[in-house]
């Protein structure tokens, strides 16, 4: 287990290059640099060479990505372009926010999720299979920031039940959460049903069923307890996603996230604000995804004994 904790952390390393050199080529292909909100009519063409020197823009993309990776190498993410503040100190300030939107939308759409899988998977083929489905679909095909704005006109400008931006409140939880889980709760919801469905063919099924076994019990400990492994891989998996992609809700809602700071600092052109996020966003999402593998093994004995088998091969050989 420690032997695949360590390759999954080296792995790492070679994503987070792969990503931060994206971010930096998009961003210089990207039209406009930093520097043209700072130029002015008074400023001569020297002082703009000058300026842009100042940012390193009168380097080539590869000089400048190689500086970025040598101060990275060193443990420092740098400072913003525009502010001068810490990459790493405004991710922290961020962050908390970022995470508790995502936790209580992932709270919101597993509670709804499960419930809503189960429904389904056990009345498959009728008219209360098809609704559920069709709302999961829904869910699944419309666009969260289309279902942010809609929630904001009519929930916060219209009825005025809930503030249109963060305010410190617990109501400016609520838009932002129903629109981030509602996609979280379909793609969870339709899991649950197929996993629900493929277990209930098995004849360990019926045989607990013809011993007089109730049928709550049977749905909830011997079918659901035998479908947790694709369901918390899709769990794991929108935790990760809305960690680093609640970009667009965060937008809609002036969430003072994570999300909220890269979008600035992409329309900013503040190149080593937006790697920063990225990076760690990456680092975070990738430590989910290891931490959803931990999970199989501590959920499924025969995931503990894999990894005790190859453990002994290892020791013998």
């Amino acid at each position: 287990m420690l032997r695949y904790c360590a390759i999954r952390i080296a792995l790492l390393i070679p994503i987070l290059l792969c990503v931060s050199f994206i971010i930096f080529w998009l961003i210089d292909l990207a039209p406009g640099e930093i520097t043209d909100t700072m130029i002015t009519d008074q400023m001569t063409e020297e002082d703009i060479q000058i300026l842009r020197a100042k940012y390193d823009l009168d380097k080539p993309l590869i000089v400048r990505y190689g500086k970025y990776i040598w101060n990275l190498l060193h443990g420092d993410l740098g400072r913003s372009q525009v502010s001068n503040l810490s990459v790493w100190e405004q991710y922290k300030i961020r962050f908390p926010f970022t995470l508790r939107l995502s936790i209580y939308s992932l709270i919101l759409g597993v509670a709804l999720a499960i419930p809503a899988g189960i429904f389904a998977a056990k009345h498959a083929g009728t008219i209360w299979d098809n609704i559920t489905t069709a709302i999961a679909m829904l869910g699944l095909s419309m666009p969260n920031f289309w279902l942010g704005l809609m929630l904001l006109i009519y929930f916060s400008m219209k009825l005025k039940m809930f503030p249109a931006a963060y305010d410190g409140t617990w109501k400016s939880y609520v838009l932002p959460v129903v629109a981030n889980g509602f996609a979280m709760m379909a793609s969870i919801t339709r899991q649950t049903r197929s996993s629900i469905l493929d277990v209930s063919r098995q004849d360990f099924l019926r045989t607990a069923r013809a011993k007089g076994v109730p049928e709550r019990r049977v749905t909830y400990k011997h079918e659901l307890g035998n479908a947790w492994i694709p369901i918390i891989t899709q769990i794991g998996m929108m935790l990760g996603m809305t960690l680093g992609g609640s970009a667009v809700i965060e937008a809609v809602y002036s969430w003072p996230g994570v999300g909220y700071l890269l979008v600035e600092a992409i329309s900013r052109r503040d190149t080593i604000m937006a790697c920063g996020c990225v990076i760690l966003t990456a680092t975070m999402y990738t430590i989910i995804l290891l931490i959803v593998d931990l999970v199989y093994a501590a959920i499924d004995p025969r995931i503990r004994s894999a990894y005790a088998r190859k453990k002994k091969r290892r020791v013998e050989a």
